[in-house]
């Protein structure tokens, strides 16, 4: 037998009819030919079970009935215990159509919902009816339905990951109406859900905590949500306890894992290499008596995430061709864990960290003085093992400046770009451009020094980092210039801005329904259309970023405000109706107009 997909099935008790099954109504003509069903021909006796499901129970084929009148036929499938006269109509499935496969689960459930109780034989007779009027003989069997509820599982990277093979599937308490499950979890999330409940859909039906992600040990009765937040766990072996009904969980923590606790460690960067110019540094007063020392940031303690404990170092100023490493405080045992460590160039993730680190004698060194974001990990669900990433510190603000935009005067004619939320070297801005002109570069600060533009033009109006004047474009305009500071590239391309949201009632990114139209020739970008009675919500687009909301922008007393790498806008509400926005980011208005 084959595994199926039924869709538009519904399992319902149909009420009591007035008319007996052998009337027809008066409206049916008495040369209506009712079906005839083909097959299957029915006796044996079959006892049903879960373990089989998705495998066929039986195809039924019908002939096609003839109502004599121009009507639409609609055909279901019902059952009645033998000897019975089908009165009260209990329909297994409707709006079928011949030839019909029914999976052990659709028959399974159609008997369940038909009063026919789990676990015991019942002598059951099946037919066809077309219209509810024109019925088939109807075929008899002996069959016990099986208890059946919806499977849910445990699903997540603490389990393994978040693909189909990872379900863990839970046992059902059916005297106490929850789900259990005692298993292993590693560091890691997980969430809840009824994979097999949506044929095309695995996570239609799943449940998360209700609010924000957060780390759980012990706790009972834990609020859940439609597609909620992911549930941390720092591993072990629990029981969890599901109640779908009331939307709450239970985690019972049986074993704690067996996992090093780095909570609370403080480390510093110690040596020579670490400048004084920081404004917290002190001399080494530690018996390594070594230069200068720098807690880390946050008083010296990591972050953790599921068994990962993550240390910084962000801005700190290194010396040039000097030593330094990072320790534990002092270079002393934790009182945490009684463990203590320092590291040098063999822990540096190279090809994630900066061209200008450098091996020192086993130290970490700098070839350049200047600001740089140390990150070090520990993992300690892999043995503690412990990497350090040493990058370049992006820079906080970034310029665009040139005649393409006005002019080459910093104070008269240089752009602000804006930061591209959670990504530090993306920066983003949607300008006018004047063809014919001497083109544009960019600069961290309002000064000149540390200017950059093009040394390659790569196609596509792209541009890899050099000391040249990007060029004008062809056509005066608005463009939409992107600087990847990490992969030292430039775009300059045509601009996409998009509504989002209810408003315009998709959640999907890029939407072309939703997408403003470029007037140069008004040097504005506008959208015309139908909005819901919500919230408004706008961005610009490129293919360097990730999230829409990462770019989004909002009018404010009709001028364009960023987010940047700030919180949630505030939101502006419209009510339904017909509008036009239009948006002049060459003087960083807007207007919302209802027609």
């Amino acid at each position: 037998m084959k595994n199926i997909k039924i869709f538009a099935l519904f399992f319902m008790v149909i009420g009591l009819f007035s008319s007996c099954e052998d009337e027809l109504d008066p409206k049916v003509p008495s040369d209506a030919v009712g079906p005839e069903l083909l097959s299957p021909s029915g006796g044996g006796s079959y006892v049903l079970e879960k373990v089989n499901e998705d495998q066929v129970f039986a195809t039924f084929d019908w002939t096609e009935a003839d109502f004599k009148l121009p009507v639409v036929v609609e055909y279901a499938l019902e059952v009645d215990v033998q000897g019975g006269d089908f009165s009260k109509r209990n329909i297994l499935l409707s709006n079928i159509e011949t030839p019909l496969e029914i999976s052990v689960s659709d028959f399974n459930k159609g008997l369940l919902a038909a009063g026919f109780e789990e676990g015991t034989a019942h002598d059951i007779q099946v037919r066809v009816v077309a219209n509810h009027e024109l019925v088939t003989e109807p075929i008899n069997m002996t069959v016990t339905p099986y208890f059946d509820v919806d499977s849910w599982t445990v699903i997540g990277s603490a389990v393994g990951g978040w693909n189909p093979e990872n379900d863990q599937y839970m046992d059902y308490d059916k005297e106490a109406g929850v789900y259990r499950l005692t298993l292993d979890l590693s560091p890691g999330e997980f969430k809840f859900r009824a994979p097999n409940k949506d044929a095309d859909n695995p996570w239609a039906f799943n449940l998360g905590l209700d609010g924000d992600p957060r780390t759980i040990f012990d706790e009972e009765n834990v609020v859940l949500s439609d597609g909620g937040a992911n549930i941390g766990t720092t591993g072990g072996n629990y029981t969890l306890i599901l109640d779908v009904n009331a939307g709450t969980f239970t985690i019972i923590q049986n074993e704690a894992p067996e996992l090093t606790d780095w909570t609370g460690v403080v480390l510093d960067a110690v040596g020579s290499g670490i400048s004084s110019d920081n404004p917290d540094a002190t001399a080494d007063g530690s018996s390594w008596n070594w230069g200068n020392v720098l807690v880390a940031d946050n008083e010296g303690a990591p972050t953790s995430s599921a068994g990962v404990y993550t240390w910084t170092w962000e801005g700190i100023i290194l010396e040039a061709n000097e030593g330094f490493k990072l320790r534990t405080l002092n270079g002393e045992p934790a009182p945490q864990n009684e463990i203590a460590f320092d590291l040098g160039y063999g822990a540096l993730d190279v090809d994630n960290s900066s061209e200008l680190v450098v091996d020192a004698d086993g130290n970490l060194s700098v070839t350049e003085k200047g600001e740089y974001d140390i990150t070090l990990v520990v993992d300690a669900i892999n043995g503690d093992i412990k990497t350090v990433t040493i990058t370049e510190s992006a820079p906080a603000t970034l310029y665009m400046i040139g005649g393409t935009i006005g002019g080459w005067d910093w104070a008269a004619n240089s752009i602000e770009m804006i930061p591209v939320h959670s990504h530090e070297n993306l920066y983003w801005k949607i300008v006018w451009m004047e063809a014919g002109t001497d083109g544009f570069k960019f600069s961290p600060v309002m000064d000149w020094g540390d200017d950059f533009g093009m040394a390659e033009d790569l196609g596509g109006g792209e541009y890899s980092f050099g000391g040249d004047n990007i060029s004008a474009p062809v056509e005066s305009g608005y463009y939409m210039v992107v600087v990847d500071l990490e992969a030292e590239k430039i775009s300059v391309v045509e601009p996409e801005v998009y509504l989002i949201g209810d408003a315009v009632g998709s959640w999907d990114a890029a939407n072309e329904a939703a997408k403003f139209t470029i007037d140069n020739a008004n040097e504005k970008l506008s959208f015309q259309g139908t909005l819901n009675n919500a919230e408004l919500r706008m961005y610009a687009w490129h293919s360097y970023f990730t999230d829409w909301w990462q770019s989004e922008f909002m009018i404010f007393d009709g001028n364009i405000e960023y987010r940047g790498n700030g919180g949630d806008q505030d939101r502006v509400n419209v009510d339904a109706g017909d509008y036009i926005i239009d948006l002049n980011f060459k003087n960083e208005t807007g207007s919302v107009t209802l027609q």
